[in-house]
């Protein structure tokens, strides 16, 4: 356990869980909207384009999604890597690349909010503008985590001490000991008669 401040301990194990956890729930999400966008490229039939809502510009829409989705899938590979190698500067470009995104996604609320009346999508974007916000906290968070020495996950026995004597715990030296050991009565140290 880790403290941080005065207000705010933070257990290091479960901080490392939940990045790992975090961090491959975003990969799963860059692997599917990436099949799926290379996918939509792929079969995408030009003579369809105009009488679609994106028209012409379905092409180009598929390729911006391809190379965002291609920048937060190498951002959160690397930030795996660091996690698990406890490294901090491969974290460092996935908090640039998401404090990016959250940036656009607030700003996109904010027009929204002020272009449009209130509608689905505005709670669509605050929820996923929350989503973001929180997971980068939390890597924000594992950041300043890497900044302390590594924990070491070895499970110590109390009892046993590890094989190791301490010295701490020894007896006191027989010199050391300033009281005489009592003297024993001599009918309990004849044996016994059956």
């Amino acid at each position: 356990m880790a403290i941080l401040s005065a207000r705010y301990t933070v257990d290091v194990d479960r901080t490392i869980r939940k990045s790992n956890i975090l961090l491959r729930l975003f990969l799963c999400f860059d692997i599917f909207f990436l099949i799926s966008a290379i996918v939509n490229l792929v079969w995408f039939s030009p003579a369809q384009a105009h009488d679609e809502i994106l028209g012409p510009y379905r092409r180009h829409i598929l390729l911006c999604m391809i190379g965002f989705f291609t920048t937060s899938f190498i951002c959160n590979s690397l930030a795996i890597y660091g996690v698990s190698s406890w490294k901090r500067g491969f974290i460092l470009p996935w908090l640039v690349f998401f404090s990016a995104v959250k940036i656009f996604l607030a700003l996109a609320f904010i027009s929204n909010v002020l272009n449009r009346p209130l509608n689905l999508d505005q709670l669509f974007l605050l929820l996923l503008l929350m989503s973001i916000m929180s997971a980068w906290r939390h890597m924000q968070v594992h950041y300043i985590l890497m900044g302390l020495p590594r924990p070491s996950f070895v499970i110590t026995d109390v009892e046993g001490n590890n094989g190791k004597p301490n010295e701490r715990d020894l007896p006191p030296k027989y010199e050391d000991v300033a009281e005489i050991p009592p003297k024993y009565d001599e009918a309990t140290m004849k044996p016994s008669e059956p």
